[in-house]
């Protein structure tokens, strides 16, 4: 399948459905919505481990696989100047047991491929190649569902291991309201380091959020987002990394298809960490609109589709300078067991 082509398979996905898809029902026998896996199904970095197998039930291991590719593409407004980049998730994967209860095995390996020019008449630029294993345990407690992971992996950019620990939590204060939330401590620590003037990079993130249930169909969600990272660097001061993202959005079942519409606003800003110098690297504010949908192939087989369109406004001094149109466009395909 050539490029062209793909891209016209992702935007025949979305365009039937206006709507950002996604999350996981869980419903009781008559069929009603009792609760909603809050994590996202398709664009979460961090949480998607979380997310439930169709069948839990039937035998010893159950979970899902999943293989994703995704595009971003930057247009500079007032310039012929086009940036972006294109990923593929080779494999996705979260693995649970009956016999152990609680706990899951999950791992996600890719490659990201950056490059100047247009999606279809590319500049390589560079490519980084990611391995990750978690391990992690979730608790129930009445109408509290809390857990913690551990991830370890490698980052081939910049020759990077990496390390993360991570909380989560999900509380019903009634059938219809709840409250969620994650918080991370990462570090991203460079093999080569004693030859490079860039060292290890030490982040943390967190993102509560609210969500309520209008009926079996419906339902609405609030997310806010906070990051921070420092880079440590041998010599001209360490740097500094903030951002911010509000996000509201609504989700909708319609029979078999599940979708989502939402949207929101952000802040970064990349500046050098040492306050006499003050020099702004990056400073980025972006608002955006996001469009997803899942549609159940078969029992086992899920394809999903979601298309984000954002306005970016950026200034500093490693960076393209002005706004720009930033497109992203995501195909994936699961599979539960």
């Amino acid at each position: 399948m050539n490029k062209q082509h793909a891209l016209a398979l992702i935007f025949t996905l979305m365009l039937p459905t206006f709507s950002n898809a996604s999350m996981s029902l869980m419903k009781d026998l008559s069929g009603k919505v009792v609760a909603v896996d809050p994590w996202s199904y398709l664009d979460e970095e961090v949480m998607w481990t979380s997310t439930r197998s169709s069948n839990p039930a039937g035998g010893r291991v159950h979970g899902q696989l999943k293989m994703k590719y995704a595009i971003e593409d930057n247009n500079w407004r007032n310039s012929h100047f086009h940036n972006g980049s294109d990923s593929l998730t080779f494999v996705q994967g979260v693995m649970r047991h009956d016999s152990l209860p609680g706990w899951y095995l999950a791992f996600s390996e890719g490659r990201t491929t950056n490059y100047n020019g247009t999606w279809d008449n590319q500049t390589y630029l560079n490519q980084n190649q990611w391995t990750q294993l978690i391990v992690g345990h979730e608790y129930v407690y009445k109408r509290l569902r809390y857990g913690w992971d551990v991830m370890g992996g490698s980052a081939s950019v910049d020759d990077r291991w990496q390390a993360r620990v991570k909380f989560f939590s999900d509380l019903r204060l009634t059938d219809s309201f709840s409250f969620f939330n994650y918080l991370y401590q990462q570090i991203d620590h460079r093999r080569s380091g004693g030859a490079q003037n860039d060292r290890d990079v030490r982040s943390f993130k967190i993102e509560p959020g609210v969500q309520y249930i209008i009926n079996t169909t419906t339902g609405v969600w609030l997310r806010q987002q906070f990051a921070s990272a420092i880079l440590d660097r041998e010599q001209w001061g360490d740097i500094d990394d903030k951002s911010w993202m509000t996000s509201i959005g609504v989700w909708r079942n319609w029979g078999k298809l599940s979708t989502t519409l939402s949207g929101g606003y952000g802040h970064y800003t990349k500046k050098n960490a040492q306050k006499e110098d003050g020099e702004v690297f990056q400073n980025t504010r972006s608002r955006f609109l996001k469009v997803s949908a899942n549609y159940p192939l078969t029992s086992r087989f899920t394809l999903s589709g979601e298309v984000t369109g954002s306005l970016n406004n950026q200034s500093g001094s490693w960076v393209t300078n002005g706004d720009a149109i930033t497109t992203n466009y995501k195909l994936m395909l699961d599979y539960n067991f």
